[in-house]
Order: C-alpha cells, then structure tokens, then sequence
C-alpha cells in the first residue's frame, strides 16, 4: 500500500469520493478538463503468471487540450484524493507515464493520450560500464534505474540480498537484463506509484491481507487453487536447464541464462508448498493507494495484486486480479510465447555467432562452468577469464593481465628468453641489489673502471696493513699532500728509509716546516752500522749532520 496519512484514513473509513487530477509537463488537468483517465499494471502478464518480466505500464486520458499545449513525450503525472465533502487530503501518486501516441478530435476538442512507464526506456542495448564483470546483482539493477531515470525501491534491496553473479550482458537490452535478474528471485520488476524500480515476487505475500475482495461488493470471479509448489526449472537456453525439486506438484519454469543450480536450489526453498489463487474482481470499489505486490484476501484464502486496471472517477473502481487462463497447468504439450520468443532469439545469437566465427576462422564456444568454477566473457574492447568469481586473466587494449602463477619452460618474454628452465636476460637493470645475494663466482677487476675507486667509497678512508701487499708500496712517489706532517712520527722507524743515501735525499723535502727530524734519534739510529762517511744535508731549513753506510 502506497503510504497514507491519518486524515486519508479518517475520510476513507466514512462516506467519500475522490478527486483525480493529471500533471502534464508543468501543467496541471483537473476533472473538468479530463473526459476520461485510466492506467493499466501487470506484474506477471495478462494471462498466465510468467515470472521474470520487466512489466510495463500503461495510461490512456482524453482532455479538453490543444496537442500544441503537449510537449513530445511529455511526463504524465495522475493523482487521487478523497473527499468527505468538507475535508480533502493530500494527492496520492499513481504513477509516472511518458507520451507514446496522441491523436486530436478537432470537432469535439478533444485530445487522446497514450503513454508507458519508464519500463519501456529500457528497450535499449545494455550500456557500456566499468564494472568488473561478472558484477552483483543489485550493481547492475541500480545500473539498470539509473538508465530508466528512476530511483531504486528499498523492498526492491531488501528482497535482493542473494548477491547472484550476473556476467556482462553484452547482447541483452537492459529491459531483459532486468527479467533475467527478477526470474533468479522468481518475480518482476515494475515501476509503482512513486516512480520508482521495484521487485515484486509472486511468492511474497503477507501473512495478513492489505485489502480484501469479496463477491458480495465486487463481481468476483475465482479459479481453482494450484497445486503446491514442488519444483523450479530454469530453461538456460533452448537445450540446457537446471531444475530443482520434483514434479510431483507444481513446477514453475523461468527463462534465465545466468542460473546455476544454486539459483534454482535457493528459489526452491522459498517457494516450496507456495499456493497460486487465481481471481479477478471487476468493477472493484477499493482504496486507491493500493498497489501492484500487495497481498489480497479472497474468499478467506491470501492472493497477490498483480494485475490492476484503475478508473479515475469519482469511485475509482478498479478490475483487480490475479490473472490465469485455461493452458496454464498444461497437460499437453506447450510452448509458451515467451518460451518461443527466447529459442528465437537465441538462434538469432547462435547465428550471427556462427557468422562471425567463419569470418575471422575462429570459434568461441561455452559448455558448463561459470564464474564460481570456471568462466569466461568477451565483449568489445576486453577478454576475461574467470574462476572463483575473480578475474585470473585480462587482455584488453593496455596489454596482459595476470593474478596467480605463471608457469614456463621455454619461450620470450619482452626480450628476454627461457631455456630447460632459465631466465636468460640481454640487459637488466635491478635496483636496490643486495649484495649478499652475489654469493658465488668472482667479479673480474677489468670490471672495475681506472681511477673509479674514490676514497670515499673506502670504510673509514683507511687501508688497513692486512690489505697491502709486501712490497707494494716500495719505490712509489708519494703526492705533496699525501703525507699529514703534524700526524707523521718518524721516532724509531728510521729504518724504514732503508741504508741507502738516495732514500734520505728523497724524503729531505718533507721534513719542513714544522716536522721535528729529531737528529739524536737518528745518531741513535746510526751507531748501530759501520760509517763510511759523514755528510751534510739541509732538513726543514736547518743544516743536518747525516752518514751514509753500507
């Protein structure tokens, strides 16, 4: 039921009528310019309930108006109150509507309109999309709204809590993305009052009725009950199904090629021993804020609306019903027209697929398996391979997208080559090389550019003595700078000079300054060898007495 005030139920409870208005663009039409007002709504179709249907409705009004006063496809908008005579209350939406036809009487002055739901908006490709696919069910119905321009109703979420996988519906209408989605909950989608996209499921009734019909106020017209529900059958494709419980009851069948056997399982164990009361009540004087899903009490037993033709009078009567015909419970042989109209359509796809296939000397096929398992999807600018509903590969126009382990013997990969199990790499440049991952083999000193060493590079600036070979150093020109004076002691190291008196005059021009050449240390020194000569020789500026000895 559509949300009332305390006033509406006050005035409804007694002696009423109502008042219907129509809102046409930003225009409104009361009831002295309306001739005549009625809007139609079925859930599950004229006929048999077909579960998994997108349901259009539809609106008809005739109006004193000129056609130029009617935009293109202008928003239809019809309302009711009730009236006690003194008191009125608010407007009650009864939908949102678009313009389809119209045709003018220019005797009477009267102009026709015909119009449909949002619903029809849907008669579209599905739109490209950055979801990952496959996506959640509810992401691809609030997907769905938003192309119809249309909220989402709060039962429609609270319905869809099974979070079925749906994959891309690259060559479905958003209308049928919607059935096939409503066929997994066993439902339809509508759109009520308010304008809104809402799941309504045939099995989803209240345990207490919202209204109640009866033959002694309505021309009431009931059906033998169903049998129990005992089985679901989704029929994938006109070869494949999933089926789930047995057909000692009442099996219904679905159309739906996203099902899984868990799908059929789930909507088993929520229509299990459910009961179909079919009935129609003509010229029904109800409470206008019922809608389409409310629950009906009929001859003492719980039924749905599902079907609703609304007169907007001064009695808003109303044909009400849960709709059957006679070829419902078959015994013979049938295909439904939505059966027929799904084993056309995907032919027609099987067809062009086969075409396609011959076209580029490929073929793509699918048997079994899904995105749980294993899965996969094509469309126009990508190529997914799937399994436990996570993408494993990605091809798409960036490149190769890998989650997991890739395993290889052989083969290139960007310029580089694998052979019995090596990586062998032209060029590589690793950063941040640990290095004690080099932890074999010897790194060659041609390597090692000349003059590349900078003292900088050397811990602490020192060469340890355990580093420098015997000899190394022997015969070497030491630099200007090389020597620090102040940090030089050369007190019982004298024989480092060797006996030689070249090796004195060498090392003469470093000992200026302020370096103390201490001349008693060296006497010291030199009484320890057999003099052959005395000679002098000038150490910082100052003359020195030195021998020379063999």
């Amino acid at each position: 039921m559509n949300n009332t005030s305390a006033l509406y139920n006050s005035i409804i409870s007694g002696s009423h009528s109502f008042e219907v208005k129509v809102a046409i663009a930003s225009a409104e039409y009361g009831m002295d310019t309306l001739t005549a007002l009625r809007t139609s709504r079925a859930a599950f179709g004229s006929g048999s309930p077909r579960l998994g249907l997108a349901a259009a409705g539809e609106i008809s009004l005739s109006l004193f108006a000129s056609s130029a006063d009617i935009p293109r496809m202008a928003q239809l908008r019809p309302y009711v109150r009730c009236t006690d005579g003194t008191r009125y209350s608010e407007w009650i939406p009864k939908g949102v509507y678009y313009v389809d036809t119209r045709e003018a009487d220019t005797a009477s002055g009267i102009l026709t309109l015909r119009g449909y739901d949002a619903m029809l908006k849907g008669e579209q490709n599905y739109p490209s999309t950055s979801h990952s696919w496959p996506a959640s069910d509810i992401n691809v119905v609030n997907e769905c709204a938003a192309v119809l321009g249309v909220s989402v109703d709060a039962r429609t979420t609270a319905l869809m809590t099974a979070g079925f996988s749906v994959p891309l519906p690259a060559s479905l209408t958003v209308r049928e993305t919607l059935q096939y989605i409503a066929a997994l909950y066993g439902g339809s989608f509508v759109i009520t009052d308010e304008g809104a996209l809402r799941l309504v499921c045939l099995w989803d009734l209240s345990s207490s009725a919202d209204l109640t019909v009866t033959g002694s106020n309505h021309r009431l017209v009931t059906s033998p009950a169903f049998p129990a529900c005992t089985g679901v059958r989704f029929l994938l494709d006109n070869e494949q199904e999933v089926f789930a419980g047995s057909a000692t009851g009442y099996v219904y069948e679905l159309s739906c090629p996203f099902a899984t056997q868990a799908a059929a399982n789930r909507l088993l164990s929520l229509m299990q021993g459910f009961v179909y009361r079919p009935y129609t009540a003509e010229a029904a004087v109800v409470d206008p804020a019922a809608e389409i899903g409310d629950t009906v009490s009929v001859s003492g037993g719980l039924s749905g609306l599902f079907s609703c033709d609304l007169s907007f009078d001064s009695l808003c009567a109303a044909t009400l019903s849960a709709p059957e015909d006679e070829e419902l419970d078959h015994e013979y042989p049938y295909t439904s027209p939505q059966e027929r109209s799904f084993s056309r359509r995907l032919q027609n796809v099987q067809s062009e697929l086969t075409l396609q296939a011959q076209a580029i000397a490929a073929k793509v096929s699918r048997t079994g398996g899904d995105a749980s398992s294993f899965g996969w999807y094509l469309d126009a600018d990508k190529f997914q391979l799937l399994a436990d509903n996570a993408v494993v590969m990605l091809v798409n126009r960036d490149g190769l997208s890998v989650q997991g382990v890739v395993n290889a013997t052989a083969g290139n990969i960007g310029g580089c080559s694998i052979a019995n199990g090596v990586l062998k790499i032209a060029n590589a440049n690793i950063e941040s090389l640990n290095a004690g991952k080099i932890t074999a083999g010897t790194l060659s000193v041609d390597r090692i550019a000349s003059k590349s060493l900078e003292g900088s590079k050397i811990a602490d600036y020192t060469l340890s003595s355990t580093k420098i070979d015997d000899g190394a150093a022997v015969n070497r020109v030491i630099g200007s700078s090389a020597v620090s004076y102040a940090k030089t002691s050369f007190q019982s190291t004298l024989d480092q000079v060797g006996t030689n008196k070249a090796n004195i005059d060498a090392i003469n021009g470093y000992f200026t300054g302020s370096a103390n050449f201490n001349a008693l240390s060296a006497l010291s020194f030199a009484l320890n060898y057999h003099y052959l000569a005395l000679e002098q020789i000038t150490i910082g500026g100052v003359n020195r007495k030195v021998v020379t000895w063999t």
